[in-house]
């Protein structure tokens, strides 16, 4: 949603973070490629998932831990602009034709463009990213793209942008804002990506408007004009693109990245996802960015939930929803051998939350898409424990934590893996909220609660 087409590129020297030599074995309700696996067990080695499944296995020295929760991928966010959520919520009085709309209002300068500038001008952005991605991992997600400033990358989320952790030989993954007004020299990079082996990634914001907005909707002409529509490429918004053009997509290959709570609040709709579910269209789910999305991908799928059943007849399954923040992002981005699923040889980012299902007489895809930030037990980035409730952190972490409190519930969280700390936490918290004040504004919250 910023101003700005960024630019990223992915290329991967093997590694992880520092996560567990001895065996792992977490016991609970797993989350699994071929379907739900109750009193399952994910056991974990050296980064990475060794097996997953009712029998498992235990080497000898195994360290096992009972979490008695959901046992799930972590999420993967394709569509955010980290840095824009240090922002609270907007909520504009009107809704717009498309996004070249509210860029354009005074409204917006003031209370978003001006002061992000301003808090980039003072040398903030490195603490904005790390803000950002603290507030991802609480809501769930394990990978992110959207950060701005490369040199920034905290080493907490796993940034799909730049992470040099997850091993050569895979693709480059491009992130443009505005493809349409990409150079020459641009545009052949992003075909170069698309034409490599492996074949790399091409996430577009796309069609961005209401559903019958004629302008945001000849963007896909406009697009397939500059030879960019074709397989590895997906667009994000296509909120006015129309049946015809999801079977076009289908057939080209090219995915889609569905952001529902922005798209409705700042164009009353949101993309016909029952016309891109018929067409086949590989989709993904991603939050946007807090001040006119969620606050992060936990927060996007319980409003996808809630959305698909008001409408007429169910479009999604709960299953479908967890895909679509998980398995399905991975493939879009390449990523589906390494990431999105609890499977061998894939890298262990887990989010275990609490099974409020059972409590319901529903299933753990229903747990997921139905959990709240405080029902997060624990988030696993590359085998080692970055954040949850304390005592599961306590028995996972390898050094010292900080506390966080989300809607009431006290958290832990790591950074232990931060090549750079700039400090603690609250330092970082009270920086940015001083900079913001100085700009008429203040730092949005961790989590929004009971809202």
């Amino acid at each position: 949603m910023s101003r700005d087409w960024i630019l990223f590129v992915l290329s991967f020297p093997f590694g992880t973070l520092s996560a567990q030599t001895t065996p792992l074995a977490l016991t609970g309700t797993l989350i699994t490629p071929d379907g739900i696996v109750q009193n399952g067990t994910v056991l974990i080695q050296n980064g990475k998932i060794t097996a997953a499944g009712a029998q498992v296995s235990l080497p000898a020295g195994t360290k096992t831990v009972e979490t008695h929760g959901v046992i799930a991928p972590g999420l993967i966010d394709l569509h955010n602009h980290l840095t824009w959520n240090v922002f609270p919520r907007w909520k504009p009085i009107t809704e717009f034709g498309n996004r070249y709309d509210w860029e354009q209002k005074p409204i917006y300068k003031l209370l978003m463009d001006a002061p992000h500038e301003a808090l980039v001008q003072q040398g903030l952005e490195c603490q904005m990213e790390r803000y950002a991605e603290v507030k991802a991992i609480t809501e769930g997600e394990t990978s992110v793209v959207g950060g701005t400033y490369t040199p920034c990358d905290q080493g907490l989320a796993r940034n799909l942008d730049y992470d040099p952790q997850l091993g050569t030989g895979l693709g480059t993954i491009l992130y443009y804002i505005f493809p349409l007004s990409i150079s020459e020299s641009e545009l052949a990079a992003a075909n170069a990506a698309l034409s490599a082996k492996p074949r790399g990634s091409l996430l577009i914001h796309l069609a961005e408007g209401a559903p019958k907005n004629a302008s945001a909707a000849e963007e896909l002409y406009t697009l397939q004009g500059r030879g960019l529509f074709k397989p590895g490429v997906s667009l994000i918004h296509a909120t006015a693109l129309t049946p015809a053009n999801f079977a076009a997509m289908a057939k080209a290959g090219v995915g889609l990245i569905w952001s529902p709570r922005s798209n409705i609040e700042l164009y009353g709709d949101t993309t016909n996802v029952a016309a891109a579910k018929t067409a086949n269209v590989v989709m993904a789910i991603a939050p946007d960015w807090s001040p006119t999305g969620s606050v992060g991908s936990l927060g996007e799928l319980n409003y996808a939930s809630v959305w698909n059943q008001s409408q007429p007849s169910s479009i999604f399954t709960d299953a479908e929803l967890v895909a679509m923040a998980t398995a399905n992002p991975a493939t879009l981005v390449g990523l589906q051998d390494q990431i999105g699923s609890l499977a061998p040889n894939h890298v262990a980012d887990l989010l275990i939350i609490r099974d409020t299902g059972k409590e319901n007489n529903k299933d753990a895809y229903w747990s997921l898409t139905h959990a709240t930030p405080e029902d997060v037990d624990l988030v696993m980035i590359g085998g080692a424990a970055t954040y949850g409730d304390p005592q599961l952190m306590r028995q996972l972490s390898n050094g010292q934590t900080e506390t966080l409190h989300i809607c009431g519930a006290e958290k832990a969280i790591s950074f232990a893996s931060e090549t750079n700390p700039p400090g603690t936490f609250a330092v970082t918290q009270s920086k940015l909220d001083h900079a913001l004040r100085q700009q008429g504004r203040r730092l949005a919250p961790l989590a929004e609660c009971g809202q």
